[in-house]
């Protein structure tokens, strides 16, 4: 995370910085990613960058987490209009990433492009370890209706919770990395949520 430094900088130098670092990756995949050009790029000296960020990938996912950020706040959102179903608010959350359209979210498209171009990158890990620890994703899970379900105890729901995002994040990936449309892959997605539905709601629910 960036440290409390970079968030006093003024506005217009915290926003070269970041326009600098979505340009470079967004051109190029992150291993090839340079902080000399991103600070050269933002005309800042490169030892001013250690003092916001403690490295590249610390600048990396931060980028990625302004748009984590937005996409958590579509969640509510979408929990909210199906009153706290979680595997409809999954298929109203994909309709809202990926309309039917093909017009994509304009602030989801560039986190699109770094992503695709770093489809070779293993990112899932460090990305659930910090889904799992941010409270945004925390506040999502006391809006769902748990009372729904076969057992309501932690463990559980935790891997409950798991199993959603997992099921989320495959449909999302197979249209970042393997170009694979936007109808086949919310199909896949409907049919992975009904087998998690089917497999952990009450039986009279379920009909």
């Amino acid at each position: 995370m960036p440290t409390q430094t970079f968030f006093r900088l003024p506005e217009e130098k915290r926003k070269r910085l970041i326009d600098a670092a979505w340009k470079e990756f967004s051109g190029v995949r992150f291993a090839k990613a340079s902080i000399n050009r991103i600070v050269q790029d933002a005309r800042i000296p490169r030892g001013s960058f250690y003092q916001y960020f403690e490295n590249k990938e610390d600048l990396f996912f931060y980028l990625l987490g302004t748009h984590r950020d937005e996409a958590i706040g579509l969640m509510h959102s979408a929990i909210a209009d199906t009153q706290g179903d979680p595997f409809r608010a999954s298929l109203l959350l994909f309709d809202q990433v990926f309309p039917s359209n093909g017009q994509i979210r304009p602030s989801m498209q560039r986190v699109i492009e770094v992503l695709r171009l770093n489809r070779n990158m293993d990112m899932s890990q460090l990305v659930m370890r910090r889904m799992q620890a941010d409270r945004g994703v925390r506040e999502i899970e006391k809006h769902i209706d748990w009372s729904l379900f076969l057992r309501t105890d932690k463990a559980y729901l935790c891997e409950l919770t798991n199993l959603l995002i997992f099921s989320f994040a495959a449909a999302v990936h197979n249209i970042l990395c393997d170009n694979a449309s936007f109808a086949s892959e919310r199909a896949k997605l409907s049919i992975r949520l009904e087998v998690l539905r089917q497999g952990s709601l009450k039986e009279e629910m379920i009909s």
